[in-house]
Formats: C-alpha cells, sequence, structure tokens
C-alpha cells in the first residue's frame, strides 16, 4: 500500500495528486502523478486515489513518517537506546526534549501528514461533481473525511494551531500563505469531518478491502476527538455506539494480537497495513523497533536500529501476572550469550517478509480495548463515580490481562486505575502521550521521573516546561510561508 514515488512539495500542502492503482487494496503499485482534471472521472479513478490516500495514511504510521518516534519516545514508555556516533540524535533529541525547529523527523511528519490530507482533500473537491453512482459517492467521500479527520487529529495535538486547508492548493504562491488556525477552528473541522462520514462510510467491507475506513472508525475517531476537547457526554455516546454494535470483540489471547497474520481480526478497528514481501508495500516497523546489533538474530534480515526501547518504568510498572509484561522482552540470545536489551516483542517478532523495511507488521491505530478503557473513562467523568457499564468496560480488558475485576472505586480511585489501564494495555501503539496531554499530566509525570543523579529510564535527565507540550513547528514551513507562520512559543 505504500507507493515509493511520492513527491513532497516545499509548499504547505502538495500541489499535484499522486494516486496508485491496485488489483486490490492492499496491492497497490505506484503510477505517475495525473493532472487533476484529466483524471478524476470514473469510479475507478476515485478508487485510484482513495487507495492514494491510504498509501499516505499507511506512510504516517511507518517509519516514513515517523509516528511512533513523536508519540511513544515522547512518552515514559519507550527511550532511544542506540549507540553513539550513530547518526541517530534526531530521535534522541525527541527522547530527551531538546529537539530543534530542523529536526528531520518532525519535517517529515508533517509534510506526510499534509501529503495525506492534500489527497483528501483533491478527491473531495471532485467527487460530487462525478457521474459516481451515489452509494460509491457517499462512500468515497466518507473515507475521505475520515482520513483527512485523523490527519488533523495529530497534527493539532502535536504542534497546536495549523494550517486549516479543506481544498485543493494549486498556487505555489497562495499555499505560501496559509497561516495557522486557532486550535478550536481547527477541532470543528474535525468534528464537523467525522459527523458527516458516520453517515456516509460502511459499517464493513468485502475482504479484499479490509483496513477502509468504517462507521466503527469514524464513531471511534469522533469519541477520541470529543474525549481530547472533555466532551465527555458527547464521547460517551459514541463510544457506546462501537460497545454495542456487535462489531468488535476482544481476542481471547492478548499475544495473539500481535501474531502474523492478523490483519482484520476482530479487535481491530483500524490498522494501517502492510504487506510483506511484496516489493515495497511492507513496514520497516519491525527494523526500528529490534534492539541495536540483533541483526540477524531477532529478525532475519535488515538492519536493527533500537529506534522504540520499552523504558524500565513501563516494564515495572505490571503487576505479577499480567500477561501484557511478555510483550515485553528483557533481551534475546546470541549463541551462548543473553544480550540484556529490551524489546517489544509484537514488532520484532513477527513476519518480516522479503526483507528491510518489507515486512507485513502491522500498526493498530484503533482497537477495540482502546474504545472500552476510554468510554470507561467518559463514563466516569460523566457520572461523577463509574457506573456499571464503566466497570464492565475496563474489566473486559484486565479479564483478559488475567488481572482479577474491580469494583467499589470512587470517582477518584477508578480515574487512576482507568488511566493505569490505558497505560498498561497498549503502551507502544502511539497512545501514551497523547493520553497524557489529554488528561493533563504530561508535565507532572514526566518530571517526577527526571533523572536524579544518573540517566533517567524515561529520556529526560530535566525538569520539561511547559512550552514543550507541543513540538515546534517544523522550520522549512515557517521560513516557507513567513510570516505566514509564526513559531511556537518557546522556540
Amino acid at each position: 500500500m505504500i507507493s515509493k514515488n511520492i513527491k513532497i512539495a516545499v509548499a504547505l500542502v502538495i500541489l499535484a495528486f499522486s494516486g496508485t492503482s491496485c488489483e486490490d487494496f492492499l496491492e497497490s503499485k505506484p503510477i505517475s502523478q495525473i493532472g487533476e482534471t484529466d483524471f478524476f472521472k470514473t469510479e475507478s479513478d476515485f478508487n485510484q486515489a482513495l487507495v492514494g490516500a491510504y498509501s499516505a495514511f499507511a506512510q504516517v504510521y511507518s517509519g516514513n513518517g515517523y509516528y511512533p518516534l513523536l508519540v511513544d519516545l515522547r512518552s515514559d514508555n519507550t527511550t532511544e537506546l542506540t549507540a553513539g556516533g550513530d547518526g541517530n540524535d534526531a530521535k534522541r533529541n525527541i527522547d530527551e526534549f531538546r529537539e530543534t525547529t530542523d529536526n528531520e523527523h518532525l519535517t517529515a511528519f508533517w509534510q506526510t501528514s499534509y501529503n495525506l490530507i492534500a489527497r483528501c482533500n483533491s478527491i473531495l473537491s471532485k467527487i460530487d461533481g462525478s457521474t459516481v453512482s451515489d452509494n460509491l459517492k457517499k462512500q468515497f467521500t466518507g473515507e475521505a473525511l475520515t482520513l483527512r479527520a485523523l490527519g488533523y487529529f495529530n497534527l493539532v495535538r502535536l504542534y497546536g494551531a495549523v494550517p486549516l486547508v479543506t481544498e485543493p492548493v494549486t498556487d505555489i504562491d497562495a499555499s505560501y500563505k496559509v497561516g495557522r488556525s486557532a486550535v478550536q477552528e481547527v477541532y470543528a473541522q474535525i468534528e464537523a469531518d467525522l459527523v458527516k462520514a458516520e453517515g456516509l462510510v460502511p459499517a464493513s467491507y468485502d475482504d479484499a478491502s479490509v483496513g477502509r475506513a468504517t462507521l466503527g472508525v469514524a464513531q471511534s475517531l469522533l469519541g477520541q476527538v470529543y474525549l481530547t476537547q472533555k466532551k465527555y457526554a458527547e464521547a460517551a455516546a459514541e463510544f457506546k455506539k462501537v460497545v454495542t454494535s456487535g462489531t468488535y470483540s476482544l481476542l481471547p489471547v492478548y499475544a495473539d494480537l500481535y501474531k502474523a497474520g492478523q490483519q482484520g481480526n476482530r479487535e481491530a478497528i483500524w490498522q494501517a497495513q502492510y504487506k510483506g514481501a511484496a516489493n515495497g508495500l511492507g513496514s520497516n516497523l519491525p527494523n526500528h523497533f529490534a534492539p541495536t546489533g540483533s541483526e540477524g538474530i531477532t529478525i532475519p534480515s535488515g538492519g536493527a536500529y533500537g529506534f522504540n526501547q520499552p523504558t524500565e518504568d513501563i516494564a515495572a510498572a505490571y503487576t505479577t501476572g499480567d500477561v501484557r509484561r511478555n510483550n515485553i522482552a528483557d533481551g534475546y540470545q546470541n549463541g551462548t550469550a543473553f544480550v540484556a536489551a529490551k524489546y517489544i516483542r509484537g514488532y520484532v517478532e513477527r513476519e518480516t517478509g522479503g526483507g528491510y523495511a518489507d515486512s507485513g507488521a502491522d500498526w493498530y491505530v484503533i482497537r477495540y480495548a482502546d474504545i472500552l478503557l476510554m468510554y470507561a473513562e467518559a463514563l466516569n467523568e460523566v457520572n461523577k463515580g463509574p457506573n456499571a457499564d464503566a466497570y464492565a468496560a475496563i474489566n473486559q480488558v484486565r479479564t483478559r490481562a488475567k488481572l482479577a475485576n474491580l469494583s467499589g472505586l470512587t470517582y477518584e480511585t477508578f480515574k487512576a486505575a482507568v488511566y493505569n489501564e490505558e497505560r498498561l494495555e497498549s503502551p507502544f501503539e502511539g497512545h501514551r502521550w497523547f493520553d497524557l496531554l489529554r488528561t493533563d499530566r504530561a508535565l507532572t509525570v514526566m518530571n517526577a521521573k527526571v533523572a536524579s543523579g544518573g540517566k533517567s529510564t524515561v529520556g529526560i535527565s530535566t525538569p520539561i516546561k511547559s512550552y514543550q507540550l507541543l513540538y515546534p513547528i517544523p522550520a522549512l514551513a515557517v521560513i516557507t510561508s513567513s510570516p505566514a507562520i509564526v513559531q511556537n512559543e518557546g522556540y
């Protein structure tokens, strides 16, 4: 699903549409850039355009978009443990809150996210006037709206106020003049896109199209958007739709989530999907997460870079008997020697396809377990204490983890319990930093773990400041658009 020939403009957004054609949804092949006027005519054209948008979506969550670095590495769950002198200062700086405005990963994520948004804008600008059937017109519109909403949701949480572009930009000079929109204006657009998408996208697809945005995806994402803004009643209502739909359920065995061949399982509400051994359609997640020096041992081919390694802090957070702790390996066997190096089994010990960056390892964007826990959180906030539905939701997750059910908690103790469960259930799937931001705990939690006379186990050695809760706007965007885009405070 990943195109190798994506051309990212220096401007704020992509000025020309780059699509892909495919035999099925996963087995896409890159095609040349095509003028929009000549391209958007047939059902096949729009389907190819959407596959191109999903290609950009996959890039965001793979190593090319650096989502795991910007989100998990920022938290207390992972750290960057590669050896010195290997050219990974850009990653280490993110881990240690020392990044500068020219950090290559910040720039790549910004560009990849706006690439996704631009592709969606191209589809949305042409679909209403097309001769595509009404049913497909609704579906394609809903998919593009959901993808665009996700792109902006990630951007606004990481950078704050960002340029809000909802139409194709065809003038390079005009693109330089697009300034930042207020955070609430961005959220209003995200909400509008997802509310509309709920009435358009189907509940499911055939097997060849698993991974496309569904009704459950739109509802789950909208619930997260509401929860992030502390609109608890609205969030609970969206999560309830997902929980009561009967579409999703927890896999009985936690470890099965990370086995090969888990695309489209009943717990996977949305995944960024990759196809291993398929000439560039795979992911590089195993290579990025494998500990440094473990090439040919933890993974059969390609480099092992150790970009996101579990911290001692998250490893120690599990109680005895919690089966989820087994997703953290404490090291690997190299001949007769055991090498102590924590890594995430869910990304490393999986099929790696035909070689480097060609793995079938997917990225969970939203799992049903995440929805159950956020539903419990929202209900606790709405009722100022847990009700039966809140307990039922969190205890489903705990039961699979082989932990005892919770009961008899107050509003405050239940809140603490669900926050802890959210961390332990999916610590390496891009949620922890956003959870800390959403619940106003980032400064307190991270600064409580600053090293006190040695190397920090969570990546920081000095307290972080409030301005560092947002990343700097990439220098490239600020310079090329000056004075339209003003840098974030503190940078």
